[in-house]
C-alpha cells in the first residue's frame, strides 16, 4: 500500500477518533466508569483538522508521484463522506446543530450517490462539479469552526456560549449567532444548489427508455 492510500485509510481512523473524543463520556455502554479525557474537544478538533488536510494531501501525492490506484479512486471519496457523516452525526448527538439541517445535508449526498449509480449502470461517469467542491468546503469549514468553538469554550475556558446552551436561536449572539445565521445557511444553500445542479444536468438519466 503506497503513501497516498495509507493517508486515505488514516482518515477513516481519524473520523472514529473524532467521534470518540467529542463526547464528554465516550462509549458509555462499553466504558461506563470512564471519565472524559482532558482537552478532549481540542483533540477532536485537531483530529478533524488533520483529516481535512489529508483529504487534499492524498490526492495531491497520488498525482504528483504517479501513484493513482483503483484502491485510492474507490476509498478516497468514501473516506471523505464517512468523515463528514460521522462529524455531522456527532454534532447532532451533542445538540450542536439542529438535526433537520443535517438530514438535508446528508440527504443530498445519498441522492447524488444514487444518481451516480444510475449513470454507472448506463455506462456514464458523472464528473465532479465546482458546486460539489464548494459544498464540501462549506461543510468542512462549518464543522471545523463548531469543533474549535467547543474546544475554546470547554477546554480553554473562553467565555462563549455553546450552541446546546442556547435556548432560542433567534436570541443567540456571538459565535453561536454566526454559526446559525451564517454558516448553517451557507451549508444549506451550497448543498441544495449542488443537488439541483447535478440533477438538472443529468435528469435525462432518470427517464426510462
Amino acid at each position: 500500500m503506497n503513501l497516498p492510500n495509507r493517508i486515505t485509510v488514516a482518515r477513516l481512523f481519524l473520523a472514529g477518533i473524532f467521534f470518540v473524543f467529542f463526547f464528554d463520556q465516550p462509549l458509555p455502554y462499553f466504558l461506563p466508569g470512564r471519565h472524559s479525557t482532558p482537552y478532549h474537544y481540542t483533540i477532536a478538533f485537531f483530529c478533524f483538522l488533520i483529516a481535512c488536510v489529508s483529504d487534499w494531501s492524498d490526492g495531491y501525492l497520488a498525482r504528483r508521484f504517479n501513484q493513482v490506484t483503483s484502491f485510492g479512486k474507490f476509498w478516497d471519496p468514501i473516506a471523505d463522506k464517512i468523515l463528514v457523516m460521522v462529524a455531522w452525526i456527532t454534532l447532532v448527538a451533542n445538540q450542536a446543530i439542529p438535526a433537520w439541517i443535517v438530514v438535508v445535508l446528508l440527504g443530498r449526498d445519498f441522492a447524488v450517490s444514487g444518481l451516480r449509480i444510475v449513470a454507472a449502470e448506463q455506462g456514464m461517469v458523472m464528473a465532479a462539479e465546482a458546486g460539489g467542491k464548494i459544498k464540501t468546503f462549506a461543510q468542512l469549514l462549518t464543522i471545523g469552526i463548531i469543533s474549535a468553538h467547543y474546544a475554546l469554550a470547554v477546554d480553554w475556558g473562553w467565555n462563549v456560549e455553546l450552541p446546546k446552551n442556547s435556548l432560542a436561536w433567534f436570541e443567540c449572539k456571538g459565535l453561536v449567532w454566526f454559526e446559525f445565521w451564517c454558516l448553517y445557511p451557507l451549508c444549506l444553500i451550497t448543498t441544495l444548489y449542488s443537488a439541483w445542479s447535478y440533477f438538472y444536468r443529468n435528469w435525462g438519466l432518470m427517464k426510462t427508455r
